[in-house]
């Protein structure tokens, strides 16, 4: 598409606007940028706009009351994801039949590789970040979201100020209930879905809202749907006449025989209580209707003959050609799972299982996602859990581990968190006292009162018990010193404001940067 000449509108001087304001320039448009806050300072807009490359374009900016003798004259309008699109301004422009586009949709238009978008309740951001490690193994040009800011804003931001003149993928990770946005605006080649279970209730109420949000976001484009076969819910996407990619975890050692947090057990094909021969987490696993006949779909890509040791899974991946020995240094079996969702994907475009091994066992997480962090001394594990079944998968993961050991679980109760605490009710808690060689637990964050009361109904030592109440999400740092300074290793849980404020702590006592 060509706009060199065109006079283009980008409405919103945020971060992601000036994004497009680069972009627009760079392919030569003549770009105005409009806020309606005449309180900004225009020069250092400009500024920001303009201090990485010499642009090709002309560009003006206009902030406060809208000059709109210059309607006529706009060839398109750009609109930023945090302006009301039911302004008058924006009416008039429709009937004007001016195109408005989002930014993900101009990022889109002009740097077009292919698409990939991973969602589900648990699991996006580490089969993002492995993902993109993965393809980073052909030298790709990528374009990602690996901070985990995965609404509509985080997607449009990353797609914005990562933009290149070309890309050869865009990976993104997606809030389930940001999909249907999402691919409104940025048709997905591939949709990865993790898992559905039960969380924020207060956002998505129960669990099969957000599976009707998925199901007909991810029609829209007639996406490869990458499923999960040892999960129901990907039952509720076998009769669609999209492109189709299964994979399997195959019973391993840490597979259970019954279900610890029972949800989404029901067949979605005719409602019966689904029977199980193994579970491997959550409602993940073997599963057969005695009514109906439903069952896991036969799958392409399977995990095998797991092992572990020294804190890694050692496992064999087979697809119906070939077959390889991984080694994945990530705690938790979910884990495994995530990384077979990003080798089927590797494996569908062309990648030879020695690339995918070679990426896999050099790959290192830094994002509280089961991360390693050596402090004074003392090995910590921070671990993000907002959920039922996340939580009682940690817990269970870590009941394996026999060294002595203390645990701090910082429960916040802010917007991103879930103001609605009731699911720790749902977790397996009993879990805990079934750990060897706890020390102490710490009962941390501004709802830090029930986690205490949680453990006490599970019969935890109550003598074991620390609570330490915050008065806001920062006020962790005496908690977090103490659990280093007083144990040689540790596991800090946390929800989601909780878990940077504890990793600045940690990372301050090590005197480097969060």
């Amino acid at each position: 598409m060509d706009i060199r000449g065109k006079k283009v509108l980008v409405f919103g001087s945020g971060i992601s606007g000036e994004g497009s304001c680069r972009l627009l320039l760079e392919k030569g448009a003549e770009v105005v940028l409009y806020d309606g806050n005449e309180k900004l300072c225009a020069d250092e807009i400009e500024a920001k706009i303009l201090e990485t490359k010499k642009e090709n374009g002309q560009f003006s900016i206009v902030l406060g009351t809208f000059p709109e003798e210059i309607i006529e004259e706009l060839s398109f309008v750009v609109m930023s994801p945090g302006v009301p699109t039911d302004l008058p301004i924006v009416e008039k422009m429709r009937e004007k039949s001016i195109p408005i586009w989002g930014e993900i949709e101009l990022a889109y238009v002009f740097g077009k590789g292919d698409v990939l978008a991973i969602t589900g309740t648990n699991g996006k951001t580490t089969t993002n970040n492995l993902a993109n490690h993965i393809f980073e193994g052909k030298d790709y040009d990528i374009v990602s979201n690996l901070n985990g800011s995965n609404m509509i804003t985080g997607v449009t931001s990353s797609f914005i100020q990562n933009h290149q003149s070309h890309y050869d993928w865009g990976i993104f990770e997606v809030d389930e209930g940001s999909m249907p946005n999402v691919t409104r605006y940025l048709p997905s080649d591939y949709i990865i879905i993790t898992n559905f279970f039960r969380d924020q209730l207060d956002r998505y109420g129960e669990v099969e809202n957000t599976i009707k949000l998925v199901q007909k976001s991810s029609k829209r484009h007639n996406s490869t749907l990458i499923l999960d076969a040892d999960s129901p819910i990907s039952l509720y996407f076998q009769d669609s006449n999209q492109p189709k990619v299964y994979y399997s975890l195959k019973k391993n050692p840490f597979s259970k025989n019954g279900i610890n947090v029972e949800e989404s057990v029901f067949c979605p094909v005719c409602g019966n209580k689904l029977d199980y021969e193994y579970i491997n987490y959550g409602n993940h696993g073997k599963f057969s209707c005695s009514k109906c006949g439903a069952k896991n779909h036969e799958a392409d890509y399977v995990i095998d003959d797991v092992t572990f040791k020294n804190g890694s899974y050692n496992f064999t991946v087979k697809d119906k050609k070939e077959s390889a020995q991984i080694n994945l240094n990530l705690l938790g079996i979910y884990n495994v799972s995530n990384a077979l969702a990003a080798i089927a994907l590797a494996r569908e475009n062309g990648f030879s299982y020695d690339v995918i091994k070679y990426q896999i066992e050099n790959f290192e997480y830094k994002r509280g996602r089961m991360e390693r962090i050596a402090v004074n001394g003392c090995d910590v594990v921070l671990v993000l859990s907002k959920n039922p079944v996340g939580l009682s998968e940690v817990f269970s993961t870590i009941k394996f581990d026999e060294d002595k050991k203390s645990f701090m679980f910082i429960l916040n109760d802010y917007g991103p968190d879930s103001k609605d605490i009731s699911w720790i009710w749902d977790a397996y808690f009993k879990e805990i006292s079934n750990t060897p060689n706890i020390d102490k637990f710490y009962c941390v964050g501004t709802r830090a009162e029930e986690v205490a009361l949680r453990l006490k109904y599970v019969d935890f030592p109550t003598s074991k018990i620390e609570i330490y109440h915050s008065k806001d999400q920062s006020d962790v740092t005496e908690c977090v010193e103490e659990i280093v300074a007083e144990n040689d290793k540790a596991y800090i849980i946390g929800t989601f404001t909780a878990m940077p404020e504890a990793r600045k702590v940690l990372m301050k006592l090590k005197g480097e940067k969060a």
